[in-house]
């Protein structure tokens, strides 16, 4: 994935994250949903954006780096004689 679809992908969580800080209260006080359901899909959203900025300034785990692509595969030496 390049990183210029990891940049929308963030841009995209951030703006669902706000657009449900702005919506959810009026569904929570309208009974459409509860307010610990509101709290845990705002919360997630928000994280999936703030890790998507972590992977865009590489200071996500090796793994998320590489499972997005953004950084080649070096294997590590093993005494196993798997690599």
């Amino acid at each position: 994935m390049d990183f210029e679809t990891i940049k929308k992908l963030k841009d995209c969580c951030a703006r669902e994250a706000a657009l449900r800080v702005n919506v959810y209260p009026k569904w929570v006080e309208a009974g459409r949903m509860t307010q610990e359901k509101a709290d845990e899909e705002i919360r997630l959203m928000k994280l999936a954006a703030a890790c998507f900025n972590k992977i865009l300034q590489g200071k996500a785990p090796e793994v998320q780096q590489q499972l997005f692509d953004t950084k080649e595969f070096t294997p590590k030496s093993s005494n196993y004689g798997y690599y």
